[in-house]
């Protein structure tokens, strides 16, 4: 995991964050979620592509087994 320092600035009437060259992100818009000690940000865009490029791979290798679905009942995180 990669950490990093960023610069809080105003902008306008809103808060900003700079966002270091390290995590430069090629989307317009981002998903912020908010923790109980901050908040996460994420490229929705990105996730996207990887999805999509993931779903694309289903069925490109015919010798690989199958793996059945996970059925566990998901748990409701507390940032939710």
């Amino acid at each position: 995991m990669t950490i990093a320092i960023a610069k809080v600035f105003k902008s306008g009437h809103s808060q900003a964050v700079r966002i270091p060259k390290a995590f430069r992100i090629s989307s317009d818009t981002v998903k912020l979620i908010k923790m109980p000690d901050g908040f996460v940000v994420k490229d929705e865009q990105a996730h996207a592509r990887r999805s999509k490029a993931f779903a694309a791979l289903a069925g490109s290798c015919p010798d690989f087994p199958e793996i059945p679905a996970n059925t566990a009942q998901n748990i409701k995180r507390v940032w939710e």
